[in-house]
Parts: C-alpha cells; structure tokens; sequence
C-alpha cells in the first residue's frame, strides 16, 4: 500500500471513528432530554419479538434482549438484573419490543407448555370479537381488565353485557410492562398491529349473545371500567332521550 493510500485509509478511519462518538453523544442526549433528565437505571428490554416458549438462552444469545437505561421510577419491582435467571426457562407468552424483562415472563417449559384453554375460568368460554380504536376504548385495554359492552340496536344504545373479563389482546395475553414515552407509542403499535381482536372469558349463552351481535352487525361499544369498581346500571338510550337522558317509566 502506498504511503498516500495510508494516510487516505487513515483519515477515513478516524472520520467514522469521530462519526461514531459524535452519534453516542448526540443519542445518548436525546435520550436524556425525553426522559425530562430523570434518574436512569439499567435494566433489560426486548429489542426484538419473542416468540412464546423461546428458550430463555435463545433469547439471550440470539439478541433478543439487551441491556438499556430506564427512568428508576419505571423500572418494574420483578425486572430482571442478572439473565442467568432466564436459564432453562421459556417465554411464557410472545413479547414485543421495548417490554422491560420482568421475572415473570420466563417460566419453566412445563408452565410455558400450558395451553391458552388452561387460562379459562371454569364454566366460561372464550370468545373474539373484532373492534376497532373508537369502538375499543382506543386500545387501551390490556388483558385482565374488564368491560361493559353496548350494542346498537333499533337506534337504541343498550347494555349487552357487564364486567366482562379480556383474557387476551390479539396473541397477547398478559398485561404490558412497558416504559417510557417511547415505550408509549410502540405500545400503540402493538395493539393497531393486533388487529383490534378482543377475547372475552364469558358464560356460554353470554357467548351466543356476543356472537349474535357480531353477525347482526349492532356495533358492539366497550366500556372500560376502573378496577374493582361495582357494577353500575347502564340505561337504554335513544334518539328521543338522548338530550334528556332516558324517559322514566311511569
């Protein structure tokens, strides 16, 4: 290699080199600048799908999970410090990217290998209906929530059932853990991506009634409700009462 070749190769060394620090620098302020400089703590977030029963050192050496910096006050009580704890465990349930890793979400394979039936409360079924942002509460509800449901019918917004309890949000069956406003908005995507389906653990003739209203297209509202809250009446509505409330019957 010639002595200007050299120097050319150098100089371009140096400038991706200076690229690089300039880039950290830069990233790393930003980061801190949307965290509203809050005290950062290490932690470990998926950066990339898991899929349910994924060994836990599949996850690890296949770069599934990597370490980050969280605001300390979003750093969940079951994070995991140390990945020998995932060692011969497996992803109870699919992970989306940016979900802080908590102990919980590996299990052993005999736990990770339990079927979803399993998660049904005796004597319910479960069923799935299709809904979308308006009529879903837009996305906010996770699985373990509950809901009141409304249904239109003769021009008349009814209550069609109460207290239901999701068991799942597309695939995802547990509640997310994750952080930061960043973490927001991927959570936004998470449920867009799950095509608004919602599965309900409900009793078999509540089932049929749900379905019922599916095939008669009465555009079935959900109503979130706060936790352990009592189950208030919910009135029948129509154009005539609308400004008013409903008629009061004599």
């Amino acid at each position: 290699m010639t002595p200007k070749r050299t120097v050319v190769v150098a100089v371009a060394v140096a400038v991706g080199v200076l690229a690089s620090v300039l880039s950290y620098v830069f990233l790393n302020g930003a980061q801190q600048r949307a965290y509203h400089n809050a005290k950062l703590v290490p932690a470990y977030v998926v950066t990339k799908p898991i899929p349910r029963m994924l060994a836990g050192a599949d996850a690890v050496d296949g770069g599934y999970i990597a370490q980050r910096k969280v605001p300390a006050e979003f750093r969940p009580s079951g994070a995991v410090t140390n990945l020998n704890v995932l060692q011969g465990k497996e992803a109870e349930a699919p992970f989306s990217v940016g979900q802080v890793v908590v102990s919980s979400m590996f299990v052993s394979p005999t736990a990770a290998a339990s079927t979803f039936s399993q998660v049904i409360p005796s004597g319910d079924v479960a069923i799935s209906i299709s809904v979308d942002q308006p009529h879903g509460v837009a996305g906010l509800p996770v699985p373990g929530d509950k809901v009141d449901l409304l249904i239109t019918d003769n021009n008349t917004e009814s209550s069609l059932l109460q207290d239901v309890s999701i068991l799942a949000i597309g695939q995802n069956t547990t509640a997310n853990t994750n952080t930061g406003a960043q973490s927001a908005t991927e959570t936004a995507s998470s449920s867009s991506s799950s095509s608004g389906l919602i599965t309900f653990a409900v009793k078999p003739s509540d089932a049929a009634r749900i379905a019922l209203a599916e095939q008669q297209s009465m555009g079935i509202y959900m109503l979130l409700t706060p936790p352990g809250s009592p189950v208030a009446s919910i009135p029948s509505v129509n154009p005539s009462n609308i400004l008013n409330g409903p008629q009061k019957s004599s």
